[in-house]
């Protein structure tokens, strides 16, 4: 299995009513990928977007909701447990990226 980092994008929408049933589609979600879920992460209620490039604080937030960890047979398969995902259901996006396996210093210096 491989893994796979997504981010989400995006703020929760809609009326109080329709928001206070976010955490419940984000719980059926989560547990809908069992043991594929190797890190529920975390649902960011802030984010700054920090560009080197420019001088000064950046004022404006970022879109970054979160981000999750998951295991897939290869991105088709990561795609397709995503894209159930509620943060649609929200009017946001989410990210996937392929998550390679570093080096550790002991394989870097090991003998062939």
């Amino acid at each position: 299995m491989e893994r796979f980092l997504i981010v989400y994008r995006g703020a929760p929408d809609g009326t109080a009513e329709a928001r206070q049933h976010v955490p419940q589609r984000w719980a059926s979600w989560f547990d809908s990928l069992g043991a594929r879920l190797l890190d529920r992460g975390s649902l960011s209620h802030a984010s700054v977007d920090i560009d080197t490039r420019l001088a000064g604080p950046k004022s404006s937030s970022s879109s970054l909701a979160g981000y999750s960890v998951l295991a897939a047979t290869d991105f088709n398969e990561a795609v397709a447990l995503a894209e159930q995902c509620p943060i649609f259901d929200e009017h946001g996006s989410l990210e996937i990226a392929h998550l390679a396996r570093l080096a550790t210093s002991e394989s870097v210096n090991a003998a062939p």
